[in-house]
């Protein structure tokens, strides 16, 4: 046990020595955030796990691994009037398949309108969403591959914008336990404003944002069954690269303690797993993230269903 803490204390210093900003000014910032409180708990490293819907959204070669049919929503608490939710849900399909469902909905509410003259407007609203259709085949048992599609739309008062984005994957298990994964997220990413009937712009009546493509790779390793070890490095020729590294350790029957840094900013997190009605189980996990200076602290909640 020792050993395990020692590990990961090394692990969060050279993510906090080597941490970046992970420039959220770009396009597709909600697309970058943790999805559920695993991730999150984790550190956001969960480029090379499976069996759990939620990590589709990181990397859609982990579809195939689905054991049983998932459901999961999450919910997140976040400072500035913010919110962030998902829903995912995931089936296998025999014999090497499987294909995921998912919505990413990230939005603010009571932003102070001003005009020019600094005097009060109204209130308005910001939010973006993404609708994400993910597919993998198990290729052989050590490697599996994984493709996602999102159809992505933003709003803001009378415009909105929309586009597509898509993210390719694969894992390989070259050794037991050992778990790598490579991802190419947001190939393409783009979204395409349309203002033409918004009064408030005079000159511009259309805005392309472009979404960077990142390049991500990570690792998992289990050890005795019971501590999950995890990493990952996210680079973008955009933005900054950053690091990411988690630990999960089931310390009884069903109930997890798990511990990350999210490029520096650390996270703490817990999971519970019980069964509920005959071949019925589910998971409910919580996660705190410190998150990033002046940022304030965050709460986020996921409630999986296993079916």
């Amino acid at each position: 046990m020792n050993k395990i803490i020692k590990i990961l204390l090394i692990l969060c210093l050279v993510t906090f020595l080597t941490a970046g900003d992970e420039a959220g000014g770009v396009g597709g910032a909600y697309l970058r955030m943790s999805p559920d409180a695993r991730t999150a708990a984790l550190g956001n490293a969960t480029i090379a796990l499976y069996n759990d819907v939620n990590i589709a959204l990181s990397n859609p070669a982990s579809i195939p691994t689905l054991e049983e049919k998932q459901f999961s929503s999450s919910f997140q608490f976040l400072s500035l009037d913010r919110s962030y939710q998902t829903l995912s849900f995931g089936v296998n399909l025999p014999p090497s398949a499987g294909m995921s469902i998912s919505w990413i909905h990230a939005g603010v509410d009571n932003i102070d309108g001003r005009n020019y003259s600094n005097d009060y407007t109204y209130d308005y609203s910001w939010s973006q969403d993404a609708f994400i259709i993910g597919f993998g085949l198990q290729i052989v048992d050590w490697i599996s591959v994984g493709v996602s599609g999102k159809v992505l739309s933003d709003q803001l008062v009378n415009s909105n914008s929309s586009g597509f984005s898509a993210d390719v994957g694969v894992t390989v298990t070259p050794v037991k336990n050992l778990l790598i994964g490579i991802v190419v997220k947001d190939i393409s990413g783009k979204t395409t404003w349309d203002t033409s009937s918004e009064p408030y712009v005079d000159y511009q009546t259309r805005r392309v944002d472009y979404y960077p493509t990142t390049f991500h790779f990570g690792l998992s390793y289990t050890l005795m069954d019971r501590y999950l070890f995890t990493g990952a490095y996210k680079y973008s020729e955009t933005i900054e690269p950053t690091w990411h590294v988690g630990v999960e350790a089931r310390v009884w029957d069903g109930i997890y303690l798990r511990a990350g840094a999210d490029n520096g900013a650390p996270s703490f997190g817990l999971g519970t797993s019980f069964k509920l009605w005959k071949n019925i189980s589910s998971r409910m996990d919580y996660a705190f993230l410190t998150g990033t200076m002046q940022e304030g602290g965050s709460h986020l909640f996921t409630w999986l269903f296993n079916f």
